[in-house]
């Protein structure tokens, strides 16, 4: 369980280090009380918070006028939304196919609601270019092509075949069958454009990157500058439980500095939602924490100045990585791989929330998995190569998609939150479509895929599915990136974990994950 104040500090990112001037929202009434009421109650400042903050505060929204508090445990981007690779990675044909499966595997979407999932990463890509286009921010964002990398004949001829089915599936709704996307399957040209070792074949699509501490800061300050609403954000006031409902409909947020009657409540607290949900609510579980670890790279000259990157990367074991305009690489990825081969285990990981140091062993991987994959690299000097590496909490969703809307039977609290470590790609889309869901009562489903929606049916159908899962496969057994992890108790009594495919599909396939916290946990 999160604990605020936390007893330790934590690690600093890459972005959370060169964000630190005067235009930077460190200690932002940090010291100052909070109003005792308000219209709405903003919780967390991560990049839902802020963006809601953000989206709620323009003309003609549903906080003109109204009176907006945002408070946050931290500082603004303290968590993952701060911590993360900078990867705005819209999935396509992968994850597309996946949401299509049982589960835990997927959500068992239509093949129309996967699509319109993945559309949606494509919308959450354009509106953030566009928001930071009109709003004039400096934030180091960058536009172009995302190489998807394969490593084998037979990830290469599965990936053709979702290729062209996802293909299919967008232009049966009218979307654009082809323009900004292709798949290269000539190994000695695949090698070429990607310069990553035995590739058998790379995808081509849209992607982009930016400075996530300061698209988290730009927003929350241009909230506090609106002059449409009466916004204010109150840094390092954490929140206590779920909000108490009073005699006449209203909500009391109890912060580390006073109650806050509203109206209404929205939780952007991601992988901290279990906080505000008792142990029997699905909710507790439905979304759980786990501990990532990205690193700053910096690169010897034959990955510099003409020879830098010119394209972000989705690659072997889920590993990732953006290029910085100051020439530093943002690398992360790789722990599901780490955990099934035994140089990591679930535990140390899965429902931790000490971000206040790194893992040994991921940081050697991450250390080294530049000069080991890529043509050419290195020698590395003093000071090239891993430069600094931290951990982040991101969450894991049960059933893959976020959690938006409602909470049942709790009407004026609200939860955007579970964005599975892909946050990026989600949380603009999300969080626009709330606001517009908020103002006029209505979901749009060309705004936010229906299956987002927080339902009563939603979640006790999860729980229905977790509970014949576990009746196949038992109560210790979870699902790791298509393999079946299972404990047990040899004679030694010491717990053993063993990894066995479950889908002939999912078998030698690398996964277009972005992080690891896109594991699917099946407990």
């Amino acid at each position: 369980m999160s604990t605020f104040p936390q007893p330790w500090i934590s690690t600093v990112s890459h972005w959370q280090a060169t964000n630190r001037g005067p235009t930077s929202l460190y200690l932002h009434n940090s010291k100052a009380t909070p109003p005792a009421s308000a219209d709405v109650v903003i919780i967390g400042a991560g990049m839902a918070g802020s963006a809601l903050s953000y989206f709620l505060t323009r003309p003609g929204a549903y906080g003109e006028g109204k009176k907006i508090v945002c408070v946050e445990a931290k500082d603004v981007g303290s968590g993952a939304s701060g911590r993360n690779g900078g990867h705005i990675g819209p999935k396509t044909y992968y994850k597309w196919d996946l949401l299509m499966q049982p589960y835990p595997i997927g959500m068992g979407c239509s093949e129309e609601e996967a699509t319109r999932v993945m559309q949606n990463e494509r919308d959450n890509l354009d509106l953030i270019e566009s928001v930071i286009k009109k709003e004039n921010l400096d934030v180091d964002f960058w536009r172009g092509e995302l190489l998807e990398t394969h490593h084998s004949k037979e990830q290469t001829e599965l990936s053709k075949i979702q290729y062209a089915a996802w293909m299919k599936a967008r232009q049966a709704l009218g979307l654009d069958p082809e323009g900004d996307t292709k798949f290269v399957d000539d190994p000695a040209e695949a090698e070429k454009l990607s310069r990553f070792k035995g590739v058998t074949s790379v995808h081509i699509r849209p992607g982009g990157s930016v400075h996530s501490h300061k698209l988290c800061t730009a927003l929350m300050r241009l909230a506090i500058e609106t002059k449409h609403s009466y916004f204010a954000f109150y840094s390092w006031t954490p929140v206590s439980g779920f909000p108490r409902e009073t005699k006449d409909g209203k909500w009391i947020v109890r912060t580390s500095k006073g109650d806050i009657v509203t109206e209404r409540v929205i939780m952007c607290t991601n992988a901290h939602t279990p906080n505000f949900f008792s142990e029997d609510d699905p909710l507790h579980t439905h979304i759980q924490p786990i501990r990532g670890q990205c690193a700053l790279i910096t690169p010897p000259p034959t990955y510099s100045g003409a020879q830098s990157f010119t394209n972000t990367y989705n690659m072997i074991d889920e590993h990732y990585l953006v290029q910085t305009p100051m020439g530093g690489i943002i690398l992360g990825g790789g722990l599901h791989a780490m955990i099934r081969e035994g140089k990591c285990k679930l535990e140390d990981s899965l429902g931790q929330i000490d971000d206040s140091g790194v893992d040994p062993a991921q940081t050697e991987h991450l250390g080294s998995f530049m000069k080991d994959n890529f043509i050419e690299w290195g020698p590395e000097g003093y000071g090239e190569g891993l430069t600094r590496t931290w951990t982040g909490i991101l969450s894991v969703v049960k059933d893959w998609v976020p959690l938006v809307g409602e909470v049942p039977g709790k009407e004026g609290v609200s939860l955007v939150a579970g964005f599975a470590g892909h946050g990026m790609s989600r949380i603009f889309a999300v969080a626009r479509g709330y606001a517009d869901t908020l103002k006029t009562g209505v979901w749009d489903d060309r705004l936010l895929p229906r299956s987002f929606e927080l339902t009563a049916e939603r979640i006790q159908r999860t729980v229905d599915a977790q509970k014949a899962f576990e009746a196949r496969t038992g109560t210790t057994a979870k699902m790791i990136s298509g393999h079946l992890v299972k404990e047990t108790e040899p004679a030694t009594g010491m717990v053993e974990t063993t990894l066995s495919a479950v889908s002939v599909d999912q078998v030698d396939t690398e996964p277009d994950m972005e992080t690891a916290a896109e594991i699917v946990v099946g407990a």
